[in-house]
């Protein structure tokens, strides 16, 4: 099932906002339960999977405010290139 654009644009805003001389590239995870980034910055890569379990009752100005709550940048620099999960608790690690 396709992502709302505005949705997905809003995360990558949030991204680009954080990672401002980073590439950002989007891609699809074989379930399609997500919206997923993989951040190239410095020679570092970070990833992300946004759950659409969190997502599902968000309007896109709403998202910005979710990822800073969850410190999302700051989980995904301190974890380096271990995949960062974000569902409906929070930031976890690995694998929803």
């Amino acid at each position: 099932m396709p992502h709302d654009v505005d949705i997905t644009r809003a995360i990558q805003e949030y991204l680009a906002e954080q990672f401002p001389n980073a590439t950002t590239e989007e891609w699809e995870h074989e379930k399609q339960e997500s919206i997923n980034f993989n951040i190239l910055e410095n020679g570092k890569t970070y990833v992300l999977r946004v759950m659409d379990e969190c997502l599902v009752a968000l309007r896109a100005e709403e998202v910005k405010p979710m990822l800073e709550n969850y410190n999302v940048a700051q989980v995904m620099r301190d974890i380096g290139d271990f995949p960062i999960v974000v569902t409906n608790s929070g930031c976890i690690f690995g694998s929803p």
